[in-house]
C-alpha cells in the first residue's frame, strides 16, 4: 500500500471522528462515506446495507443523494458480487461493464465506480461505493482509501450485531436524539410510498418542520417530535432529516387543503406551549414550515422535500 503520507494521515483522523461518533450509526455512514468522497476526488458516494435479498441505499451523497432510500435487488448487481466475493471491485465503464445493473447506474448518473465491502465477523453486511459520472481508470488508491474508512465503519456495525438481531437496523434508522425515524428511514419510506402512489396515479404529502436559531435546540428535539406525532394520523411517518429539520410523510393528501389544514395543526401544538429554555415568543419565531404534493409540485423525492421546505 502506498497511499501518500498525507493521505493516510487524513484517513486516521476520519477513523477517530467515526469512533467518536459511537452508536449512530447513520451518522458513521455519512461521515464515513464523505470523507472517502473527499480523499479521491469522487462526484459521489453510497453506503448499502444487506436488508434480506435486497441492498438499501442508507448513505448517499454528491450526485447519489436523490436515490437515498432506495431498495433494489441485490442479485445480478456488482454489489452483490462484491457482499459474495468479499472483495473489493471496479468498474471503470458501466456502459461496458456486463457486470452492473446498466438502469441503476443510468438512474444514478454514474458511469465508474469503486465498490469495497463491509465486513463484520464472518458477514459482510454492506459495501461502500464511490462513484464518478465519467469513464475513468483507477490509479489513485481510491479502493484502498474507501477499504480502510470501510473498515472502521464496519467495526463499528459489527458490535451492534453482536448486541441483537435487530440492533444494526435501529441504530441505522432511528434518530436518538429526537427518538423518530432518521433521515435514511424517511427516504426509504418515501421513496417507496411515491412508487405506490405512481402505480395507483395517487397522491402523497410532505411537510416540512424547522426550527432556527435555538441554542438549546439539542435538548428539545424529543419534546417536538412527539408535538409534531401528536397531529399525525396512522400511516404518516415522522421522521428527523436535518440537524433542526423534521419532516412527515402525510398519507391523507388527495387535496392540497388536507395536507395545509394538518400542517396548520402540527405548527400550533409544536408552538403551543414553551419547551424548557425557550420562550413561547422564541420558539414561534423559531418555527417555519413548509407542505408540499405529489404529483403537482415534484415527483421525486428529493424535488419533494426541497419543494416543502420553508
Amino acid at each position: 500500500m502506498n497511499i501518500p503520507s498525507h493521505k493516510l494521515l487524513a484517513i486516521i483522523e476520519a477513523q477517530v471522528q467515526l469512533v467518536g461518533l459511537g452508536n449512530d450509526l447513520a451518522a458513521v455512514m455519512d461521515a464515513a462515506s464523505a470523507r472517502a468522497v473527499e480523499l479521491t476526488g469522487a462526484d459521489g458516494a453510497v453506503v448499502e446495507l444487506l436488508e434480506d435479498d435486497a441492498i438499501v441505499y442508507r448513505s448517499a451523497s454528491g450526485i447519489a443523494e436523490a436515490q437515498l432510500g432506495l431498495r433494489m435487488p441485490v442479485a445480478n448487481s456488482l454489489s452483490g458480487r462484491v457482499l459474495t466475493s468479499r472483495t473489493a471491485a471496479l468498474c471503470t465503464d458501466s456502459e461496458t461493464d456486463d457486470r452492473v445493473n446498466r438502469e441503476a447506474c443510468r438512474k444514478v448518473g454514474l458511469r465508474a465506480m469503486v465498490i469495497v465491502p463491509l465486513i463484520a465477523g464472518d458477514d459482510a453486511l454492506a459495501v461502500m461505493k464511490l462513484i464518478w459520472k465519467e469513464p475513468r481508470e483507477f490509479n489513485q488508491h481510491e479502493a484502498e482509501i474507501a477499504q480502510l474508512l470501510a473498515n472502521m465503519a464496519a467495526m463499528l456495525m459489527q458490535r451492534a450485531t453482536q448486541e441483537g438481531p435487530n440492533v444494526l437496523k435501529q441504530r441505522l434508522t432511528l434518530d436518538e436524539a429526537s427518538g423518530t425515524a432518521n433521515r435514511s428511514f424517511f427516504y426509504e419510506q418515501l421513496q417507496a410510498r411515491l412508487a405506490a402512489a405512481q402505480a395507483s396515479n395517487g397522491h402523497l404529502g410532505v411537510a416540512v418542520v424547522r426550527i432556527n436559531g435555538i441554542a438549546s435546540l439539542k435538548e428539545a428535539l424529543a419534546d417536538i417530535s412527539r408535538r409534531i406525532e401528536r397531529e399525525c394520523r396512522a400511516g404518516d411517518l415522522v421522521a428527523r432529516i436535518g440537524h433542526d429539520e423534521f419532516g412527515v410523510i402525510l398519507n391523507m393528501a388527495s387535496r392540497r387543503s388536507i395536507v395545509t389544514s394538518q400542517l396548520h395543526r402540527i405548527s400550533l401544538s409544536v408552538t403551543g406551549e414553551s419547551l424548557p429554555g425557550i420562550s413561547d415568543a422564541a420558539l414561534r419565531a423559531a418555527c417555519h414550515t413548509g407542505c408540499s404534493v405529489y404529483p403537482e409540485d415534484a415527483r421525486n423525492a428529493i424535488e419533494l422535500v426541497q419543494a416543502a421546505r420553508p
